[in-house]
């Protein structure tokens, strides 16, 4: 039987291995989009890549990236829609600072997050704000309906967990989107156990 200390060791190098293939991933995107354009030829060649190390799907912001390329390669062909909107994430990827939160957003640091949470989503009344990485809004709700829990359009009482996109900036206040995350702050201050967590936590334990 493996002893501990091995397999400690064996999930520190799976772990080490992994990162440093996001790293890489990471890289390449910035260097892809640095132009501001993004080509057939680049959108296939990343493909590939992703196949040849799939440890760097495994977690966000990989499994979102590998995601939305294979979506635009499922059918052969490449759409001037698909294409800007694949350019728009690994544009949103290329600037990111995972370094604090884990988020494709520095500013996200300041929101009223909290990601050192679980959440058990059976049964869970789930609110999504903000814009995804992973999709639409659509398909986030319908990732969580297969786990079992409910969707929300608004922050109210019944909202266990608020789900915050990564698009979501600093100044979230002065946006469309801004007061149902106050409302979800307000609730949480008057001990109402409502949770607000970010796309990559919420990624984390959805995927």
């Amino acid at each position: 039987m493996e002893s501990k200390d091995s397999y400690a060791a064996s999930l520190a190098v799976a772990k080490h291995k992994t990162n440093r293939a996001i790293e890489h991933l990471l890289g390449m995107v910035t260097g892809m989009v640095a132009d501001g354009q993004l080509h057939d030829l680049e959108i296939k060649m990343l493909s590939t890549w992703l196949t040849t190390y799939p440890e760097a799907t495994t977690q966000f912001p990989g499994s979102v990236i590998a995601r939305r390329v294979s979506e635009v390669l499922a059918d052969g062909i490449i759409t001037e829609d698909e294409r800007a909107h694949l350019l728009e994430v690994l544009l949103s990827l290329a600037s990111a600072d995972f370094s604090v939160t884990g988020s494709a957003a520095p500013e996200v640091i300041t929101l009223p997050i909290d990601d050192s949470v679980d959440i058990n989503f059976s049964d869970a009344m789930i609110c999504f704000t903000g814009e995804f990485l992973y999709g639409t809004r659509a398909a986030c709700e319908r990732l969580v309906l297969r786990l079992g829990a409910q969707c929300a359009d608004n922050v109210s009482k019944k909202v266990n967990v608020l789900v915050l996109g990564t698009k979501v900036s600093g100044s979230w206040a002065h946006t469309s989107f801004g007061r149902k995350i106050q409302r979800a702050v307000e609730l949480r201050d008057e001990g109402h156990p409502i949770k607000i967590i970010s796309e990559h936590r919420w990624l984390q334990m959805v995927v």
